[in-house]
């Protein structure tokens, strides 16, 4: 997912309100710094600050990408050179097993017998009346 550039609603309204302001006067002075001069020194310096930062993270979102790509090719090496390990040595060889290679057991494991046990009763219960409609759990009376 690529990160998102940033734009500013308060440069926007800061250079719509500046070309109001000089509307008024040019070298409009409120005194106390809030000039337009000052003004218009801010917007600029937020601006460029605005665009560092979207510069910024496109570099990132680049760099970003180049170490997926990288960490891919290195995990699939990975693979190789342990499978290159096993077509020399064997997979249930020493050296596989320094290289990280794990011996699966490649068939099942029987399983233990368990006995069967089964109670039987000694006598079998009577049934002592008959139903003769099947009555889905329902009693009439």
């Amino acid at each position: 997912m690529p990160l998102r550039t940033r734009g500013s609603a308060a440069v926007d309204k800061a250079q719509r309100r500046l070309a109001l302001l000089k509307s008024i006067d040019k070298n409009l002075d409120l005194g106390h710094g809030l000039t337009i001069e000052a003004y218009s020194r801010l917007i600029d310096n937020t601006r460029a600050a605005l665009e560092s930062h979207n510069t910024l993270l496109s570099n990132l979102e680049e760099s970003r990408n180049t170490v997926t790509q990288m960490d891919k090719a290195l995990s699939e090496l990975s693979e190789r050179m342990l499978s290159g390990i096993a077509s020399v040595y064997g997979k249930k060889s020493m050296e596989y097993s320094k290289a990280g290679g794990s011996s699966r057991k490649r068939g099942k494991t029987a399983a233990l017998p368990v006995p069967v046990v089964v109670e039987t009763p000694e006598f079998q219960p009577v049934p002592t009346a008959l139903i003769s409609k099947p009555t889905n759990g329902r009693v009439k009376n």
